[in-house]
């Protein structure tokens, strides 16, 4: 029992830790990608989650040290809160590994330290929640939660802001985006001069603050639908830019290729720019590798520029 206290005491620390930096800075210990992709995707904000975790902690301490002086009450109550936590944590895995995709090292951290505290308190209670865990997990594994999210989800609930120049506009486009790519930056730069098109941004990500004239906020946009949409047609690098027409989807991909393709669908009457070189675009069945170095993967960042605009981890300003 003394090592479950200590390692609940340890969980303490750590959530505590990650709240003052959430709170300071506004992102916590993240030692991967996947941390961020992963807080992207839930519908609670990551301080208010370590809040609840910070507090579990200090139940399971405090009741732990009264289990030690006698309290069967006390003792009987911790057992229940730490199975019910390992069924929380059974959830937040399948989530992971069947959705998400991409594991966050800190949240397998939190994992780590529960069935450490359950093992701890013996074998009967090792026993009980290794019955909880697996029958999370194989009920989670059962269900096929793609099929019914291609049924009522669009890439319109994935948009975070759009363009309209116009009712009438000639061009409508989807771009994707990440908030650390520096070639997606360059993009959003070039599409600023081309009046002409309707445009939908759609992040890989969340995006903390974004600027574009003209643009107007949705609400609720979910960036795992973009990913996910990607992810669908073998595509891992952004930008992505998506022509949808009445007759023809056109993608092309890489910055130097979106670039020559805006120029001559979307300049304006008297474009700044020089005449296209190449035309960097497919239909859905043949799509073309971009460039080396044209892109940036949606799972990394891209080498920082002086200058980002971008920001990852909360929802755009004016929402």
């Amino acid at each position: 029992m003394i090592l479950s206290l200590l390692l609940a005491i340890a969980g303490a620390i750590v959530t505590a830790i990650q709240v003052v930096l959430l709170h300071l800075q506004g992102s916590g210990i993240c030692l991967d990608e996947g941390c961020r992709i992963v807080d992207s995707m839930t519908t609670v904000e990551p301080l208010y989650f370590n809040l609840a975790g910070l507090g579990f902690f200090l139940i399971v301490a405090f009741g732990l040290v009264q289990a030690r002086r006698g309290s069967d009450t006390w003792r009987g109550f911790v057992s229940l809160l730490l199975l019910a936590a390992l069924a929380a944590e059974a959830v937040l895995l399948s989530f992971q590994m069947d959705i998400a995709q991409i594991y966050c090292s800190y949240c397998l951290a939190i994992l780590s330290l529960i069935a450490l505290c359950n093992l701890f308190l013996g074998l009967k209670q090792l026993a009980k929640g290794i019955i909880i865990f697996s029958s999370v997990m194989l009920a989670f594994a059962s269900l096929d939660f793609g099929a019914a999210g291609d049924r009522s989800i669009s890439l319109d609930n994935g948009t975070m802001a759009r363009f309209e120049p116009g009712a009438d506009s000639e061009h409508q486009y989807v771009l994707f985006f990440s908030s650390t790519c520096n070639h997606c930056e360059t993009i959003i730069e070039e599409m600023e001069t081309s009046s002409r098109c309707a445009i939908a941004f759609n992040p890989v990500d969340t995006i903390t603050t974004f600027t574009f004239p003209g643009v107007h906020f949705t609400s609720g946009y979910r960036p795992q639908i973009n990913r996910d949409f990607l992810k669908k047609l073998d595509i891992t690098e952004v930008p992505v830019l998506l022509s949808r027409e009445a007759e023809r989807i056109t993608i092309v991909r890489g910055e130097n290729a979106i670039r020559d393709f805006l120029r001559k669908q979307c300049a304006a009457a008297e474009p700044l720019q020089p005449p296209p070189t190449r035309i960097g675009q497919s239909t859905l069945s043949d799509l073309p590798l971009p460039p080396q170095d044209d892109g940036c993967s949606i799972l990394s960042d891209c080498e920082p520029q002086q200058s980002a605009p971008l920001t990852p981890d909360q929802s755009p300003a004016g929402q």
